[in-house]
């Protein structure tokens, strides 16, 4: 068991719990908490994505993807990082 730091986040609590279980204990404490912090950003993208739209206007009216696809991209690539070196095999 990875102990939680006393500041941790509140929105991180539930995705510190979730997460836990599926890494190695050596990520330690501030690499869990990074990688919780990806998923939430995951997540948090992945909602406003799917309240929003893939495709949003633009400042001057025209379509354009939406700017969380390259927060959502992002988060994934860390997170997969993340897990292929500390994931539980």
């Amino acid at each position: 068991m990875i102990p939680k730091r006393d500041g941790l986040p509140e929105h991180l609590r539930p995705i510190w719990d979730e997460m836990e279980a599926q890494v190695v204990e050596r990520i330690g404490a501030i690499g869990l908490e990074a990688l919780c912090g990806q998923v939430y950003r995951l997540r948090t993208a992945e909602e406003r994505i799917s309240r929003e739209g893939l495709v949003v206007q633009d400042v001057k009216g025209n379509p354009a993807p939406h700017p969380a696809i390259y927060i959502e991209k992002q988060a994934q690539a860390e997170i997969r990082t993340w897990l292929q070196k500390y994931g539980r095999r």
